[in-house]
């Protein structure tokens, strides 16, 4: 199986310029299961499980968004890839975002869908509050599991799903994502939340210079909009799209807006 290091799993689909795709916080790189058939009929498209997600390591412990960008470039040296497309969804956005910053020369072109670039005060409250909402719904000792399987969890995420999917999404995509989210690992979720709670990148994002694509729905109730428009207004190269109607899941519940306006960004700027 792909591994860097025995610690960062991998899968590469098609050939041609490299498009990297991140995915974000408690989900893994099929995720992008709507976008990489797509992609990959003319990219090299390379999905990794971020640290603490998927087949990938586990997080032991918080870490860094630089340490996650830093996993990404092992990954890079190990393709031997010298320039890159970064797609990055939620989480994703912030590590393609920082990678950016630590290697400038590499990175052709920015994608950052339902991201957060700025600090969110109560973020890490806002978890500990969840988690121990679920710990008394369930009655279950959270320090004894890798994943919720009861099937009062179950409920409990159908019911957060069919609240935050649009209406229109196809039922096999909402229960695909049941499933997934039921059997995500969840011990490492506070670890990661600690790691993500610190990330700002709001005095950097005027250094960027590469075309950037922001995709946001305004139903978004984890990136509120007006952090998505200060982010276009400080990224100088940036082009804004808002969603409307859609939430924070949108690249499974419309994936073939979101398909053709990647494809048509990394075409407009000569990234083919």
């Amino acid at each position: 199986m792909p591994y860097i290091n025995n610690e960062i799993y991998y899968e590469v689909f098609g050939e041609g310029r490299a498009l990297i795709l991140i995915h974000g916080a408690w989900a893994s790189h099929e995720w992008w299961r709507m976008q990489i058939p797509e992609f990959s009929k003319y990219y090299k498209v390379i999905a990794l499980d971020v640290r603490g997600h998927g087949k990938s390591v586990k997080l032991e412990k918080p870490t860094t968004v630089e340490k996650l960008a830093e996993d990404l470039d092992l990954l890079l040296k190990h393709l031997n890839i010298e320039e890159v497309a970064l797609a990055g969804w939620s989480m994703g956005g912030m590590i393609a975002t920082q990678y950016y910053f630590m290697h400038p020369e590499k990175v052709k072109a920015l994608i950052m869908l339902a991201s957060r670039l700025f600090k969110r005060p109560k973020m890490l409250m806002e978890a500990y509050l969840r988690v121990w909402r679920e710990m008394l719904t369930m009655f279950m000792d959270f320090a004894d599991f890798e994943g919720f399987e009861s099937s009062r969890y179950e409920d409990l995420v159908r019911r957060e799903i069919e609240k935050t999917f649009h209406p229109n999404t196809p039922q096999e995509v909402k229960e695909w994502a049941i499933k997934d989210l039921t059997e995500n690992r969840r011990r490492e979720y506070l670890n990661l939340v600690k790691t993500l709670s610190k990330y700002d990148a709001s005095k950097k994002l005027r250094e960027i210079k590469v075309p950037t694509l922001i995709m946001a729905g305004d139903k978004d109730d984890r990136v509120p909009l007006d952090y998505v428009r200060r982010a276009k207004e400080m990224i100088p190269n940036s082009k804004l799209i808002i969603l409307e109607g859609y939430g924070h899941y949108f690249l499974l519940e419309v994936p073939e807006i979101v398909n053709k306006e990647i494809l048509e960004f990394l075409k407009n700027i000569g990234y083919y």
